[in-house]
């Protein structure tokens, strides 16, 4: 390994899914590595990759967008970024609700279907800093960066779908066989598309779908002959990356395959929380108010042609003919004829809507006893179907307890083991012994964790321990939700720099770390000892000045 090893030569970078609490993480952590150096050189000059899922994406995106400009200065790309996004500019989520209500919008934009994640699509690409198509990642004209790789998860084989620069685009199923169709499309998928992709989770958005969610020109010979396979003849779902890999680890792995494992560190950043608060069970009590069927039997009786319904009409059509009647004898009052076309014409609006609501009652229950014939047995269906046996209460907390088990798999069960499968595999891979570190949002909080407790497992070695304050911001950035816009709570609470600071000192505490491990190789350290010392350093004199203020360097940038 030591042979193999040149410390920070080329650098990965996985930024994970967690909404704004992972896009000014990530923020934080190019914010650091542009400010240390290693052989004359910044660590972010020496990031060579990206992997990035969700939240992570927005920096992802932006970040590799702005590498590509002509006159590109760290600091500008900052400062940009970082006002695009404070409370009082940010307005994603207020232009993207608009853009959903707008009747103008989606006339102007036929090709795709009204929807909320498209509407963020939209509001993503009218945004400077991520205007742009994938074609500014060509391989042939990309500056800096080898590889770039935006996650999404596809809904047809439940796999990670890449939007990268470089192999397959999507994944092999969906890729491998028609990379022919595919490949004449890949350089004009808006970023605004790709952003929207990665970050839309589960419940909150809708799957977009692709090609058509994608494609401006349906009418192009591109777009047919794509949409003429199989496989897209309907469109391919496509959602959120954090579904299949969260932290976007799969992806850098197979990046660095590419690359004939040229990078020599990848760094993982995760916001992802160890914590899960523990479901609950519904607690409420069964009552005895009244069975479902009752109920139901009370709501569908209403939908049919009731005697009444026929009563009134009849009443109408009698006072017309009296009328009639009495009109000949020279006696009709104008009254009793103007009540009666009245009465007449409630009876048969009423007779109408029953017919009409008996013919809907009845064919949505066919459909019903269809549906759940397939998974219950005969002879328990119509139980099913009307719990006629159960009380209300009861349906009640069953569907809660469903509900919010289903839930709590989706957005905290599933994700975790997920997290857990796939750092097994980044770590398990002998191949990147002394080429990893994982920065994670919660590290230096100083909360204890089922895995430990308090900062027992930081390194004694690197001094001093994290001071109260900077637990505090750290605590403070990592109990911020999974959003896609400042609450109230986070902007009294300066989430936004909070978040960046957590990074850029987390960070410095990881690549010290690293360092006194990459010192324990006596063979290694001989070679490169004196330029590890320089940057250990000063990440230390960091250190020290992130434990007296944690938003120094937040301060700096913005200043």
């Amino acid at each position: 390994m030591s042979k193999q090893l040149k410390p920070f030569e080329n650098i990965g970078l996985c930024f994970s899914g967690g909404g704004y609490r992972a896009t000014f993480f990530a923020l934080g952590i190019v914010s650091y590595l542009e400010q240390v150096s290693y052989n004359h050189k910044t660590l972010l000059e020496s990031v060579k990759a990206l992997s990035t899922v969700s939240g992570g994406t927005l920096l992802g995106v932006g970040f590799s967008k702005a590498l590509q400009d002509d006159d590109y200065r760290f600091e500008s790309f900052f400062n940009r970024f970082y006002q695009t996004f404070i409370p009082e500019n940010d307005k994603l989520l207020e232009n993207a609700v608009a853009k959903l209500e707008n009747d103008t919008v989606w006339k102007t934009n036929p090709y795709k279907k009204r929807s909320l994640i498209n509407s963020f699509a939209l509001t993503y690409a009218n945004m400077p800093v991520f205007e742009g198509t994938m074609k500014l990642f060509k391989k042939s004209e990309i500056k800096q960066l080898d590889q770039v790789c935006f996650n999404a998860t596809d809904f047809s084989f439940g796999l990670t779908y890449r939007f990268q620069n470089e192999g397959y685009f999507g994944n092999t199923p969906l890729y491998k066989k028609y990379q022919k169709q595919i490949n004449p499309l890949r350089n004009e998928i808006v970023l605004g598309d790709v952003i929207a992709s990665s970050s839309c989770f589960p419940v909150g958005f809708e799957p977009m779908v692709f090609p058509d969610d994608y494609v401006q020109d349906h009418a192009s010979p591109k777009y047919k002959n794509l949409k003429g396979l199989d496989t897209f003849i309907d469109g391919v779902g496509i959602m959120d990356g954090g579904i299949a890999d969260n932290q976007g680890i799969g992806s850098m792995m197979l990046i660095n395959e590419r690359m004939k494992n040229s990078l020599n560190l990848i760094i993982v950043n995760d916001v992802g929380s160890y914590k899960m608060p523990p479901w609950q069970q519904e607690t409420s009590e069964i009552g005895k108010s009244s069975t479902v069927q009752r109920t139901i039997n009370k709501v569908l009786q209403y939908f049919t042609v009731k005697p009444l319904y026929l009563i009134i009409l009849l009443i109408g059509l009698i006072m017309i003919m009296a009328n009639s009647f009495f009109q000949i004898e020279e006696r009709a009052w104008t009254g009793m004829y103007i009540l009666g076309s009245i009465i007449l014409g409630m009876g048969i609006t009423l007779s109408i809507l029953g017919v009409v609501a008996f013919i809907i009652k009845s064919f949505t229950l066919s459909r019903l006893k269809a549906l759940f014939n397939k998974n219950v047995p005969e002879s328990l269906l119509d139980d099913v179907l009307t719990f006629q046996k159960l009380d209300i209460s009861l349906v009640q907390r069953m569907l809660s307890e469903r509900i919010s088990s289903a839930s709590k798999m989706i957005n905290e069960v599933f994700l975790k083991q997920m997290r857990r499968l796939n750092y097994d595999l980044f770590y398990s891979k002998d191949s990147l012994e002394n080429k990893r570190i994982t920065a994670t949002i919660y590290k230096l909080n100083g909360q204890k964790t089922p895995y430990n407790n308090d900062c027992s497992s930081l390194n004694k070695k690197i001094k001093p321990l994290p001071s109260h304050i900077l637990k505090s911001v750290s605590l403070t950035a990592s109990e911020m939700p999974t959003t896609l816009w400042w609450s109230k709570e986070d902007v009294a609470k300066n989430r936004m720099d909070t978040l960046i600071a957590c990074g850029q000192f987390t960070l410095c505490y990881e690549l010290m770390d690293y360092i006194l491990t990459l010192k324990e190789d006596t063979v290694l350290y001989d070679a490169y000892g004196t330029d590890l010392n320089t940057l250990f350093n000063t990440l230390n004199d960091h250190w020290k000045a992130f434990n007296k203020n944690p938003l120094w360097l937040m301060e700096k940038l913005k200043n």
